[in-house]
């Protein structure tokens, strides 16, 4: 089973139904036959894992044109717990802001579509990153707001994107990384994810 909706790419969800559907945006993609819900991600796509130290970058898009595009959809507690058992090609995203009017401006807490959206963009999807954030009435905020971010990122492989992440980290949050790496990054990043969950996110 694969969704495609008029888009040139398969995406997937893997759906822990944590939330009420009502307000879940992967539920409404689903609905909407834009993403396919599965049990397991498609061999070889690309999984979404906010754990994983390697960005989704330009090269990725052949992985998605061949297999498609999937993400977890659940708590951040419970789905952490649950992706290392999840096979595929585990990419996590760069840093962006969630522009759902749950998370607004926070770093990371994207919803599961604003997370396919970046994704999709960052590989050259863009039309296809546009058709998915239209269905929601907030969806052009997500663009608007991470639009530098974005095209920084745009098309780059993963080492010019860990350096990007490093200067962003640096001039605009006054965070200096020790060692630009993706494994230093990734510290960074496990930090924020740990400090969410604390807050029950």
């Amino acid at each position: 089973m694969h969704a495609r909706g008029g888009l040139g790419i398969r995406l997937y969800t893997v759906y822990l139904r944590h939330d009420n559907p009502k307000y879940n945006t992967v539920a409404k993609l689903i609905r909407l036959g834009l993403v396919a819900e599965v049990k397991k991600p498609r061999r070889g796509s690309i999984v979404l894992d906010p754990m994983s130290p390697f960005p989704v970058s330009g090269p990725d898009r052949r992985i998605l044109e061949t297999n498609g595009l999937c993400v977890i959809d659940g708590s951040w507690r419970k789905v952490s717990r649950i992706l290392g058992r999840i096979p595929g090609v585990k990419r996590r995203l760069p840093l962006l802001l969630a522009a759902n009017p749950v998370n607004y401006g926070k770093p990371f807490l994207l919803s599961s579509a604003e997370a396919l959206a970046a994704a999709l963009y960052i590989t050259g999807f863009r039309d296809e990153a546009a058709r998915i954030l239209s269905v929601f009435k907030w969806g052009h905020a997500f663009i608007e707001l991470n639009r530098k971010l974005l095209e920084e990122y745009a098309g780059k492989t993963q080492k010019e994107i860990i350096e990007a992440e490093c200067s962003i980290l640096k001039d605009n949050i006054k965070l200096t990384v020790d060692e630009c790496s993706a494994d230093s990054l990734l510290a960074v990043y496990k930090r924020v994810l740990e400090s969410y969950e604390e807050k029950g996110r």
